[in-house]
């Protein structure tokens, strides 16, 4: 039977309770300053149970990173294979994008992997594969169907993918995310639209 905690009236399993408390624990102490006694404590559960679901803490970073990026590929693959036009699923696509990149959990998870990269590379790399090189990819096939139909000009799918998430999601966003400075209500609305705007110039055909 999966176990349960009453949380401000909202049903949290232990497992869900231990990742949170770590992701706390890996963000204000580090990930090598961090031991399990410490998520069990934030946790407020029994070290025994932290490894009766986890090996170890670095185990406990591997099912953040799986548990989040596979929450976004699961969204972004209904709207890849979305038939609606290319100027419908366009801007769908990058409100879902912004509002990830924007989450609070990605942001936490984000400068957990940055800062444990130098000790951790696998973890980083581990980030990189299930996440944006994943969404890349299906952005890409996304990308050569639209060409095969004509809505896009003829070009290399994966750099069109590029194009397109670097308008979304580019580096002055993602430094901001990691140093937590967003403004993240206007940044929405105007960013989504100055994206898929300029998107659109360079690559629709009409």
């Amino acid at each position: 039977m999966t176990k349960t905690i009453q949380t401000e009236g909202v049903p949290e399993t232990h497992r869900e309770r231990i990742l949170s408390a770590a992701a706390e624990s890996f963000l204000e102490l580090g990930f090598e300053r961090t031991s399990t006694a410490e998520i069990a404590r934030r946790a407020k559960v029994s070290k025994r149970e932290i490894y009766a679901y986890f090996d170890d803490k670095r185990a406990i970073l591997t099912a953040s990173i799986t548990e989040l990026q596979g929450e976004m590929q699961s969204q972004m693959g209904g709207i890849w294979t979305s038939s609606e036009d290319l100027e419908v699923v366009l801007p769908k696509a990058a409100k879902i994008l912004t509002k990830y990149i924007l989450s609070d959990r990605f942001s936490k998870l984000l400068r957990i992997v940055a800062t444990d990269s130098y000790h951790n590379p696998q973890a980083a790399t581990q980030f990189f594969e299930m996440g944006p090189n994943v969404g890349r990819k299906a952005t890409a096939t996304y990308m050569k169907s639209q060409m095969n139909r004509g809505k896009l000009r003829k070009a290399d799918p994966l750099k069109a993918a590029d194009d397109f998430l670097d308008l979304v999601i580019g580096a002055q966003l993602m430094t901001a995310v990691i140093l937590g400075q967003v403004d993240r209500a206007p940044l929405r609305r105007d960013h989504i639209k100055h994206a898929v705007e300029m998107f659109m110039k360079n690559y629709a055909t009409s």
